[in-house]
C-alpha cells in the first residue's frame, strides 16, 4: 500500500540499479571463473582420461652412393650394387630381348630410390647409341695397296680375331719379315661388317700384285706351262741334223710333240723345265727338259719340284 503523500520513484529507480550491478557482476564471474567453482572443474577435467593417439613412424634406409657401373660386367656391376642396398634388374640394351649373362657389358644404367637396372649388350659388342638401339657393328676398312704392317694395324682397330697371310702367287712365299710386303687382296672385303671378334686373311707379295690368286710369278714354274717353240731355220741347220749333242738339241725346239725327247709331259702335254713344280706321280721319275737337260723330280717339302 502506497502511503498518500510519499512517492516511489526513488525507490523503483534504487531498484533497477541494483538489478544492473547483479548482472555486470555474474557476467565478469562467467567471464572471467566460469562461475561455479571454475578451479575445481578445471582439475576434475585434467584427471579424467582422455583418448590415447598413436603416431607411427616409417624410417625407410637409403642405399649408399654407388658409383658408375658402366664397363663393368653384368655380374660385377650386380654384386657391387647389392653391397650398397639396392635391388638390381638387368636388360639387354639392343633392339633385341635377350636375357642379360653375367659376362655382358654395363652400357647405361637407371637408377630408383633403392633399385638400379642395367643396360647391357653381350661381351665383344659395342654399345648402341641410345638404350634399346641397334648394335653398332663396325665394318672392316679396305687395305688393298697397303703394307701389312699398316693393314693390319687398320684391321686390328675393328677386330680382335686372327690375321693370317698368304703369298698371293703360288711360287711365292710369306716367311719371315714381312711388314713391308704389299696387300694384293683381303677377305673379308672391303664395308663388310665385322660381328664380334672376326678373323681376317690377307694374300700379300713382295711385289706387283697378281690379277687373282693362284697365279705364278715365274711363269715357267707353272706345270702347265708350254716354253715358246724355236723358230725354224728353213734350212734345216747343220746343228739339227748332225748327231750326238746335235740331235739332243733339236728336241728343244718342240713342245712335247714330234721330234722331242721328253719322256714325261705335263698334263697340256708340253716338256717340263728345271724349277717347275712336278706330279706326285713322277716324284722320283726323270725326264728331258726341254732344253734337251736331263732333269729329276723330287720332293722339296710343300711342293714337288723339277731340278737337275
Amino acid at each position: 500500500m502506497n502511503r498518500p503523500g510519499r512517492s516511489q520513484a526513488p525507490v523503483r529507480g534504487a531498484r533497477k540499479a541494483w538489478l544492473k550491478g547483479v548482472g555486470a557482476g555474474l557476467l565478469v564471474c562467467a567471464l572471467v571463473t566460469g562461475c561455479g567453482g571454475g578451479d575445481d572443474e578445471k582439475a576434475a577435467a585434467a584427471v579424467e582420461p582422455g583418448p590415447t593417439v598413436t603416431v607411427t613412424a616409417t624410417v625407410t634406409a637409403t642405399p649408399a652412393l654407388l658409383e658408375s657401373q658402366v664397363d663393368s660386367t653384368v655380374a660385377s656391376a650386380t654384386g657391387v650394387a647389392k653391397e650398397r642396398g639396392y635391388r638390381v634388374a638387368a636388360h639387354d640394351a639392343s633392339d633385341k630381348d635377350a636375357s642379360p649373362a653375367g659376362d655382358w657389358t654395363v652400357c647405361f644404367e637407371k637408377y630408383g630410390r633403392d633399385s638400379v637396372d642395367f643396360g647391357a649388350v653381350a661381351s665383344g659388342a659395342p654399345c648402341p647409341k641410345a638404350d634399346g638401339g641397334p648394335i653398332p657393328w663396325p665394318t672392316m676398312p679396305g687395305v688393298i695397296g697397303r703394307t701389312y704392317a699398316a693393314a693390319a694395324t687398320a684391321v686390328g682397330g675393328v677386330t680382335k680375331g686372327e690375321i693370317s697371310v698368304k703369298a698371293s702367287y703360288k711360287d711365292e712365299r710369306v716367311a719371315g719379315e714381312h711388314d713391308d710386303w704389299k696387300v694384293c687382296f683381303q677377305s673379308p672385303d672391303a664395308g663388310t661388317k665385322v660381328v664380334g671378334d672376326r678373323d681376317v686373311t690377307l694374300w700379300l707379295t713382295k711385289s706387283g700384285c697378281p690379277s687373282a690368286t693362284g697365279t705364278y710369278k715365274d711363269k715357267t714354274n707353272d706345270p702347265d706351262y708350254a716354253p715358246p717353240v724355236a723358230a725354224d731355220s728353213g734350212s734345216g741347220g747343220s746343228s739339227s741334223s748332225s748327231g750326238g749333242s746335235g740331235s739332243s738339241s733339236s728336241s728343244t725346239s718342240g713342245g712335247g710333240g714330234a721330234g722331242t725327247t721328253c719322256e714325261i709331259v705335263s698334263n697340256a702335254g708340253n716338256c717340263y723345265n728345271a724349277g717347275q713344280f712336278c706330279r706326285n706321280a713322277d716324284v722320283g721319275s726323270s725326264t728331258h727338259a726341254g732344253n734337251g737337260r736331263l732333269i729329276f723330280c723330287r720332293d722339296e717339302g710343300s711342293r714337288n719340284r723339277w731340278n737337275y
